[in-house]
């Protein structure tokens, strides 16, 4: 902006001398300006379709591998086994699926460039309380989720056998589906952090931003009244260009903490609460109807949307009366996370 504006000072003192012998014809910077914005649209464009794209696989990979949980803890309801093989496989289910999760968001967060100490910190629920074996098996292992799904496959597989889900073979394949497609939404995922934009896109946009930054000062310079107006038209006019094309390399990967565009790791810790929340409400018993109302001619009363805050909380008001205190209470703090 600065040396726009000592340009079209000197230029307005030599009678526009210098701006005839180098400035463009105007029907050549139309040109370039059009070209110019196709090749930045069209890295906008690319840069906002992986941002969506991100943004939905990270909230379906979570509910996909809580659909699995879901299933299988349910599935654990008329297990022959003892309750102390349920409850060991319960435990050791939530733990594996929230290592996945937190390994399959890591390895997004990375994407080829390896390991960084400045990304995402994911909460794990209980890693620790694995068997040592089972922890070195993981931890050596070159592809870590792979390596996870494989052994919640096998526990899968020997608590059916053990009696612990006691559910016909057709049922039970719905969590292997489940857990397929939550392995295979992670594949589709390293799309976008292991395949970034071409180079010759990258080398196109690299290099209209450095031509627009000899080329468009000079232009402003002739269209503006004053050295002011000169500068401040072609500072904003640089500044907004560069910042566009910035925006979009840093949307490459949005998996990373430095594209501040997905937060990972609350998506981590939420399904992190909704595993704690399955275990948690694992023997709690059916919903019944009261059969006083059954048989009562009356229309049924509707809780609305407005009134649904109200009665949570007067369900949470009487539970806590019963109880001594609520539910969700209980549930807080009956786990503890490490941090992976």
């Amino acid at each position: 902006g600065t040396l726009v504006a000592v340009y079209h000072t000197i230029n307005e003192r030599m009678d526009d001398v210098i701006a005839r012998q180098w400035t463009p014809d105007n029907s050549i910077f139309a040109a370039f300006v059009s070209f110019s914005s196709l090749v930045t649209a069209f890295r906008t464009s690319n840069a906002l379709n992986r941002y969506t794209e991100s943004s939905m696989y990270l909230h379906k990979l979570s509910a996909q591998w809580f659909d699995a949980a879901s299933t299988l803890i349910a599935f654990c309801r008329h297990a022959t086994a003892s309750p102390a093989d349920v409850e060991m496989f319960q435990h050791v289910l939530i733990r594996l699926l929230s290592l996945q999760n937190g390994l399959c968001l890591e390895s997004l967060q990375n994407g080829d460039d390896g390991e960084h100490d400045d990304g995402f910190r994911f909460q794990i629920l209980g890693s620790n309380d694995l068997d040592e074996a089972s922890q070195v098996v993981i931890a050596s292992s070159r592809n870590k989720p792979e390596c996870v799904f494989q052994m919640i496959q096998c526990l899968v597989v020997d608590a059916q056998v053990a009696g612990v889900l006691n559910v016909p073979p057709p049922i039970l394949s719905r969590s292997y589906q489940e857990l397929g497609a939550g392995l295979v939404t992670y594949g589709e995922a390293k799309k976008l952090a292991f395949v970034p934009l071409p180079f010759a896109y990258k080398a196109i946009s690299s290099v209209i931003m450095l031509c627009a930054l000899v080329y468009v000062p000079l232009m402003m310079a002739m269209g503006t009244t004053g050295p002011v107006a000169a500068f401040f038209m072609s500072s904003l006019g640089i500044f907004l260009l560069w910042l566009v094309n910035g925006v979009s390399e840093a949307l490459d990967n949005p998996f990373k903490k430095e594209a501040r565009s997905l937060d990972a790791s609350s998506a981590q810790e939420h399904l992190n609460q909704l595993l704690l929340q399955l275990l948690h409400h694992a023997r709690t018993a059916c919903p019944v109807v009261d059969t006083a109302n059954l048989h009562q001619k009356r229309r049924s009363r509707l809780v609305t949307s407005e009134s649904l805050a109200g009665w949570s909380r007067a369900m949470n008001a009487r539970a806590t009366a019963s109880h001594g205190r609520a539910p969700l209470e209980k549930e807080e703090g009956q786990e503890e996370t490490d941090e992976d």
